[in-house]
């Protein structure tokens, strides 16, 4: 503690009125809704929807309230604004709190404007941008808080910059279970200029491994949410996470930032929710665990060169385009080549036609211009009816004139002025009647299909005629031959879902519950440009969040390699986008890092991107040890995994290259406690696990141990560089790497 006794007692008495402040809250948002809402004046139609809105509202509040109370604040800024002699004291926590008699911010929310001096200001001269503009002034000091898990206030410490290395080891120094899961009282620069960045400008975030790129994504959605609450609902926001690991790890973040109702999705899901259907994914690390197969025939070497080929060509714009010929050829023949006739009137010529579904109405999905030129036309029936009217009345004189003429007797010329006083009726009404039938009919020459329907025509009808010297005819075939093997067996791969929810966008628009307005990517750099492009024109904007780390883009033949160009690509050359990096590791200490770092500088040019930089000091050395047989690497995990656990050491990591080497170290180690992690695990229950090295990524631990880290299962190959880094940085305190053969050229 860095303060005076008397200054000490000053902070323990305003943190104990803080506490009555939300008491008072809780206590009288708790009788409101015992009381419930008949005294509020709704509109009878919002009466239900209002009350239920409120009781939600105050149901959520008060959960926040009694959450926070423990630790109401974290941080403390004090600011004298320019022209004033006024020193406010400014209370930062994750949510406010409201003297309700005064209306005194008693507690700051983190995500306010002025909750940027803390995050970004040093001592001395500062300002924060807010609605009414940049505010300009002094800091005159920045104090955080630190309390005992009661709530007990444990340490105050008065500081110039937000958080340094330093201080942030108590924070690093928690098991794997509950560190950085809270992060707001320690953001730091880079960090804060993520979260706060432009809603409506491309954000790509390059972040390092264990750069904590997920917590910060969570708390730009808190941010995102809070500044824009009266704009977007939180619905209209959207994560999507890469498995069900990182989808319950959200799930227990959000709710304590005090966000609720946000939309969370792996991409499966919110591709099955664009199209309209679920498919059965083939299994999407098939191809990847066939890639890093560790030795190969020449046949299966070239075939796992055609996957790499065709499987980066099917995740391209280069793709994409091919596809949008294809679209122009269905365009051609989506609206019939010919006048609109009606009791052989022509309501709207072929070239009117031609112009409103090529050109007036050029930008939305087919179906839609369908729509909109059906309500054309069915407009044109009613406003030209009045003229039709104007020339059937004057052809029903004419023919009446003739009548009188043609018979002289008068019953004969009153029944053939009937006649065609009825006729004009008929057709007059024939066509107000008909109008819709007509319309209806009009477009029924061509029956709208659904995507895969469209998609396979596409492969098997129009892919060798648009790829014609662009692609070889053994890739045409290849792609061919393998999107009918799976389908088959009823299912499709992952490169074929971005074509399937483009052509569902370009030809039936999307409909979902709520119009996204923002999305968030985590683990982008398993994504493609196609994939970018989807999510670009669903939420109709640039508003993306993509956050990832090109070093773990193990995916490689799908995924990005090169953010600027990626970008450059979805997005436009000229587009103003952000790309900001995060350049320090919160997960793995000094040693890991500096092996990892060894092992990933072999591609670090080629990938454009930064090493990581260890903030966790003082760890276990690396261990790297070399065995005479299989037998006697097992007998030294069964010895260390005891020691690991004697050491309270819960969560640990065997990872071995592929599902075929843990399911061989599985009925090798006599423990029946130790579970394999597969891709269809939802979540990670702690204890001692036999992880794949492709399936280990996004997860951490308390201690790592590699097998067969040898020339053989780990070469110098892009892919086998980015698994054995990503193995690496999944370790938080030990790291334990093993050979039998000879070891990695990655680590020598």
């Amino acid at each position: 503690m860095n303060i005076k006794e008397d200054e000490y007692l000053r902070e323990k008495e305003k943190l104990k009125k803080t506490r009555q402040y939300m008491e008072q809250e809780i206590k009288e948002s708790e009788e409101r809704l015992e009381r419930g809402f008949e005294d509020y004046d709704f509109d009878d139609y919002a009466d239900d929807y209002m009350k239920a809105a409120l009781k939600d509202r105050f149901t959520s509040r008060i959960r926040t309230l009694k959450l926070m109370k423990p630790k109401p604040y974290f941080a403390r800024v004090d600011f004298v604004e320019d022209g004033s002699e006024k020193r406010d004291a400014f209370y930062l926590g994750k949510t406010f709190v409201t003297d309700h008699e005064t209306l005194e911010q008693i507690v700051v929310d983190w995500r306010a404007p002025i909750a940027d001096l803390y995050y970004e200001g040093r001592l001395g001269e500062a300002e924060y941008d807010c609605p009414a503009g940049i505010i300009k002034g002094d800091i005159k000091l920045k104090r955080q808080y630190f309390f005992e898990e009661d709530g007990e206030l444990q340490d105050v410490m008065d500081i110039d910059i937000t958080t340094n290395d330093e201080m942030l080891q108590p924070f690093l120094s928690a098991n794997s279970d509950t560190r950085l899961k809270n992060i707001i009282a320690t953001i730091q620069s880079e960090q804060n200029k993520i979260i706060r960045a432009d809603m409506w400008k491309p954000l790509i975030v390059q972040g390092v491994a264990g750069s904590g790129k997920t917590t910060i994504a969570l708390h730009r959605i808190a941010y995102l949410i809070y500044n824009y609450e009266k704009r977007f609902y939180p619905e209209e926001f959207l994560i999507i996470a890469p498995n069900k690991f990182f989808l319950n790890y959200i799930s227990n973040v959000l709710p304590d930032l005090g966000v609720d109702r946000v939309g969370q999705m792996t991409y499966e899901e919110i591709a099955f929710e664009v199209i309209g259907k679920e498919f059965e994914i083939d299994d999407p690390n098939k191809k990847l665990a066939f890639i890093i197969k560790n030795q190969k025939s020449e046949k299966e070497e070239k075939i796992a060169e055609m996957i790499e080929s065709t499987s980066k060509l099917k995740s391209s714009i280069r793709f994409k385009n091919m596809i949008d010929e294809y679209i122009f050829e269905i365009e051609k023949r989506f609206i019939p080549d010919k006048d609109f006739i009606v009791n052989d009137h022509i309501f709207m010529d072929k070239n009117k036609l031609h112009y409103l579904f090529t050109v007036e109405y050029g930008d939305l999905p087919l179906c839609r211009r369908v729509e909109e030129i059906s309500k054309h036309l069915y407009n044109s029936i009613s406003m030209q009816s009045g003229k039709l009217l104007k020339e059937y009345d004057e052809e029903c004189e004419y023919q009446i004139a003739k009548a009188k003429f043609k018979f002289p007797n008068i019953e004969e010329q009153q029944l053939e002025i009937r006649r065609i006083y009825n006729e004009r009726d008929e057709k007059i009404k024939a066509i107000t009647k008909d109008a819709k039938k007509k319309t209806q009919q009009f477009f029924k020459e061509n029956k709208v299909l659904e995507p895969l329907d469209y998609y396979k025509d596409f492969l098997y009808n129009y892919l060798e005629i648009i790829a014609k010297n662009r692609l070889t005819d053994e890739e045409i075939h290849y792609i061919q031959n393998a999107f009918h093997q799976v389908q088959k067996n009823k299912k499709i791969e992952m490169e074929d879902i971005a074509p399937l929810m483009y052509l569902k966008c370009m030809i039936h628009g999307v409909k979902t519950k709520f119009e996204l307005k923002h999305i968030v990517i985590d683990e982008a750099q398993d994504f493609s440009e196609f994939q970018f492009y989807v999510f670009k024109k669903i939420v109709k904007s640039n508003s993306l969040t993509i956050l990832g780390d090109l070093s773990q883009g193990i995916y490689y033949y799908r995924g990005t390699q090169n953010w600027q160009k990626t970008m450059g690509v979805v997005f436009g050359e000229d587009t103003d986008l952000e790309y900001l990096t995060l350049k320090k590791t919160y997960r793995t200490t000094e040693e890991i890092m500096n092996m990892a770092n060894k092992v990933i500088s072999h591609l670090i040019e080629k990938l454009n991107c930064s090493l990581g930089e260890p903030v966790m000091k003082n760890g276990a050395p690396v261990t790297i040890q070399n065995f005479e047989s299989q037998d006697e690497m097992i007998q030294h995990i069964i010895s260390r995994l005891t020691e690991l656990e004697s050491k309270g050491l819960r969560n640990i990591a065997i990872i071995g290259k592929t599902v075929e080497d843990c399911e061989q170290l599985r009925k090798l180690i006599p423990r029946d406690d130790i579970h394999i992690i597969s891709d269809k695990d939802s979540e990670y229950s702690g204890g001692v696990s036999i992880v794949p090295s492709y399936l280990s990524k996004g997860l951490e631990f308390d201690a790592v141990l590699i097998t067969d880290a040898d020339i053989y299962h780990y070469s110098k190959s892009e892919v086998d560089t980015k698994l054995l880094y990503v193995c690496m940085t999944r370790a938080m305190n030990t790291l334990d790497i093993y050979h039998i053969d000879e070891l990695t050229d990655l680590l020598q």
